[in-house]
């Protein structure tokens, strides 16, 4: 009995410290996400009327659309490293400050070339967010508590989708208010919640545990304390990788190509899911918003119970190739029942559910083999070149619907991504670097109790 006090001590003070850091973190990081990927993706519900007015062919809108993200790979390890240096709460307002004024310019576009050059700098403009996010959770959370919180952050994802669909519908509605057209006052209303967001997060973001008020010092030294062990751990089982060597680490390399298709599939539909809906029958732009949030609502409500079934079985990478597997075969019955809109929509609905309950899981992967500035950086190098999918996904999908007339073999492509997404999972599944149970109990230690770091 002597002994297990101090056990049961430790495992209370980290209950509560991880309960506070998620719940207080998640839904407001979520939050941000949430505005950011709206502002990302809006120009596929702005498309409904834009191409018309900008005179824009379906391939030259998937070529700007998607070049967002190569903005994104040339600043995304710059971002991420002058995040580290600066803080994030400083670095975050400053990239959602940045981004919210050229959503709001996008307004303001005469053509399909400046329509591409502002997604062209609003992926300059929102590198380092993501991949800011993530090494700013790994200061906070141990292995064992990552991907709650991932989920709790990615579940903005599809909520996201589901509100900025109906939303986009509403606002396109508003034609005419301010002598504006529908799709401008989507990126107009839409960007300006980053402003206003930048100031919260300057004023309440705390940059590390230390500077948290919401907990107490006992709390704060047992973050400090295990994330620091944790980290240890990994840098004495798998080595401290220098800067220069994430760029050609094989293990990174896997994970980029495992996230390819993840991303590929995630864009792909983002962006053209609304006119996949549309193409089922002859629906007004409200109710094209809301058959598009259906399938992003499924996604949401089951990204958590997802999230916990595979913490439960383990062996994380086994679980993201079950998930991949299914949202291929679900992408496959909704093209096999396309003569059949209900149908097609549920096996969307499951797709899209399976799909995105894939990003919690494979965000806990890099921080189990990356530590310190080699974080930084590979975070923000998965990121941005995995990312790339986000250009190809959409100008892939625009290019077949424009040459073959439909999106069906677009779908089919994202299948086949995400099957190879799958196959890399199970392999990844009997490698002991990613399925290896983190070498210390986070629960063991209660860490100091008096002082602050």
């Amino acid at each position: 009995m002597s002994q297990a006090r101090p056990l049961d001590a430790g495992a209370a003070l980290g209950a509560s410290a991880m309960k506070k850091a998620i719940w207080r973190l998640g839904p407001f990081l979520g939050l941000l996400y949430l505005v950011a990927y709206i502002d990302r993706n809006n120009a596929g519900f702005a498309k409904l009327e834009m191409t018309e007015a900008l005179q824009m062919t379906e391939a030259a809108f998937g070529f700007a659309a998607g070049i967002f993200f190569i903005g994104y790979l040339l600043f995304e390890v710059p971002s991420n490293l002058l995040l580290e240096k600066y803080g994030a709460r400083k670095w975050i307002a400053r990239i959602m400050v940045s981004w919210g004024i050229v959503a709001v310019l996008t307004a303001f576009v005469q053509d399909s070339t400046q329509f591409a050059i502002a997604r062209f700098v609003l992926g300059i403009a929102e590198a380092g967010f993501f991949p800011g996010v993530l090494l700013y959770l790994t200061l906070w959370f141990p292995r064992q508590y990552r991907t709650q919180v991932l989920v709790v952050f990615a579940l903005s994802n599809p909520i996201a989708n589901a509100v900025a669909a109906p939303l986009s519908g509403w606002i396109m509605e508003m034609h005419g208010m301010w002598g504006l057209d529908g799709w401008q006052l989507v990126f107009i209303l839409e960007g300006i919640p980053a402003v206003v967001l930048a100031f919260v997060v300057f004023f309440w973001l705390p940059d590390r545990p230390q500077d948290a008020r919401w907990l107490t010092s006992a709390e704060q030294g047992w973050i400090a304390d295990t994330v620091a062990r944790e980290t240890a751990a990994t840098e004495q089982r798998h080595g401290r990788l220098r800067l220069g060597e994430v760029f050609s680490n094989g293990r990174l390399w896997t994970l980029i190509l495992l996230f390819f298709g993840v991303v590929f599939g995630a864009y792909g539909l983002g962006l053209w899911l609304p006119t996949i809906m549309q193409a089922m029958g002859d629906f007004s732009n409200s109710t094209t918003g809301w058959l598009v949030a259906l399938p992003n609502i499924c996604a949401a409500l089951a990204m958590i119970p997802w999230e916990r079934a595979a913490r439960r079985q383990g062996n994380i990478p086994l679980q993201i190739g079950i998930t991949l597997s299914i949202t291929a075969l679900s992408l496959i019955a909704a093209v096999a029942a396309q003569s059949i809109p209900a149908v097609s929509l549920i096996a969307l609905c499951i797709g899209m559910s399976a799909l995105f309950s894939t990003t919690p899981l494979f965000w806990s992967l890099p921080p189990m083999v990356l530590t310190g500035t080699a974080a930084a950086a590979g975070l923000a190098f998965i990121n941005s070149v995995g990312n790339l999918a986000g250009f190809a996904g959409p100008y892939a999908i625009g290019w077949i619907s424009q040459t073959t007339g439909s999106t069906i073999w677009g779908l089919l492509l994202i299948a086949a991504l995400t099957v190879l997404g799958a196959a890399i999972g199970f392999i990844l599944s009997r490698r002991p670097e990613f399925t290896t149970p983190a070498d210390i109990d986070v629960s063991i230690s209660a860490g100091p109790t008096g002082r602050d770091s």
